[in-house]
């Protein structure tokens, strides 16, 4: 790209224009191992899965995949580190007085589907790996976990005291959201060969929110 001569991008320094070139190529680089080992994770599961079989995935050597990460251990750990903060944003309803119960429960499905079609690997490795006992999930995800929770189903549980949800625990709320989004990335039991891409997330995020709408409606 041509720059005009008073542009002033000609002050800084060439060095750090370079260092700059140099820090988005890498992270370019670090984004495509970490997408790779998602889904290899997803489909082989950790122990199966090589540093190799990442680097194949990635279309890089397997020389520069341990130069980025050292070891398949810190991939994991940062894929881990990466999708958890999506997921904590996108599983909580949004407590918001202005807002209808029911529309929000039912935001929060959508945005954990939306979440799925987005990242589809990193998401079945984080939720394997909380049902294994979330052994490598970083120690401050828990603790706003936690905080969140405890927000919501104190929320849920005055909605209902209010006659604005149907009388069920609330701790089953949740569990009944997170596990109506999680099934769009279940379903290649039932269809051997099923790809996620083939996956339609609308008609997926419709069927799941009208289940929960039903089933929480005032009355039922």
């Amino acid at each position: 790209m041509y720059i005009m001569p008073f542009d002033n991008r000609l002050d800084a320094p060439l060095t750090a224009r370079r260092s700059r070139g140099s820090a988005d190529v890498s992270e370019e680089v670090r984004r495509t191992i970490l997408d790779a080992a998602s889904e290899a994770f997803a489909d082989k599961g950790y122990a199966a899965t090589k540093v190799s079989t990442i680097a194949k995935a990635a279309g890089l050597p397997k020389s520069n995949v341990h130069y980025y990460f050292k070891s398949k251990e810190n991939i994991y750990a940062k894929l881990l580190e990466d999708i958890a903060p999506s997921y904590l944003a996108a599983c909580m309803p949004v407590l918001d007085e202005s807002q209808a119960p029911l529309d929000a429960l039912t935001q929060t499905l959508v945005r954990m589907v939306r979440l799925f079609e987005h990242r589809p690997g990193a998401s079945k490795v984080f939720i394997a790996e909380l049902r294994d006992g979330a052994r490598n999930l970083p120690g401050e995800f828990f603790a706003s976990w936690t905080v969140q929770a405890q927000r919501s189903v104190a929320s849920i549980r005055e909605w209902i005291d209010r006659g604005l949800l149907a009388p069920v625990d609330p701790e089953h709320v949740l569990l009944t959201i997170w596990a109506l989004a999680q099934s769009c990335l279940s379903r290649g039991w039932q269809n051997p060969g099923w790809q996620h891409d083939a996956m339609d997330y609308d008609a997926a995020a419709s069927n799941a929110a009208r289940l929960l709408r039903c089933g929480l409606g005032p009355g039922h």
